[in-house]
């Protein structure tokens, strides 16, 4: 049984195997992997779906889809800024999940930078960060 934060459980048994579902997915979690620094789980899921949580809250910080087919592996980079996840359809998808990563690669693909207000809608931020020039 995997306990996915405080007050909720799920699992569910296969006549072949134990199946374990996440209660944030809504098939077999075939994956687990802890951040680096221990502050993070990512699971990957029969459903084609990555998630990452919080470790202390069990509560759901991203939600990262792409894969057409389950998601047999996940693994963090050394510096916990990107995860990849290895898929049945013979794919990786390599996401970002730093938002300071993330704000780096939008920035070098823009020609402008974000407004307040985009700031405010996207970031939900009151002051836009400064971006490396």
């Amino acid at each position: 049984m995997f306990v996915c934060g405080p007050g909720f459980t799920s699992a569910h048994h296969s006549h072949h195997w134990l199946g374990v579902k996440h209660c944030g997915h809504s098939d077999y979690v075939f994956s687990v992997a802890w951040s680096p620094d221990g502050g993070r789980l990512a699971t990957g899921s029969k459903d084609r779906v990555v998630k990452v949580w919080d470790a202390a809250s069990g509560q759901q910080l991203l939600n990262l889809v792409g894969h057409s087919d389950a998601v047999r592996s996940v693994a963090w980079s050394p510096d916990a800024t990107r995860l990849a996840a290895a898929s049945i359809d013979e794919t990786v998808q390599v996401y970002a999940t730093d938002v300071h990563v993330l704000l780096d690669l939008a920035h070098s693909r823009i020609t402008g930078d974000l407004t307040p207000e985009e700031c405010k809608r996207y970031l939900r931020s009151e002051k836009c960060p400064d971006f490396p020039q």
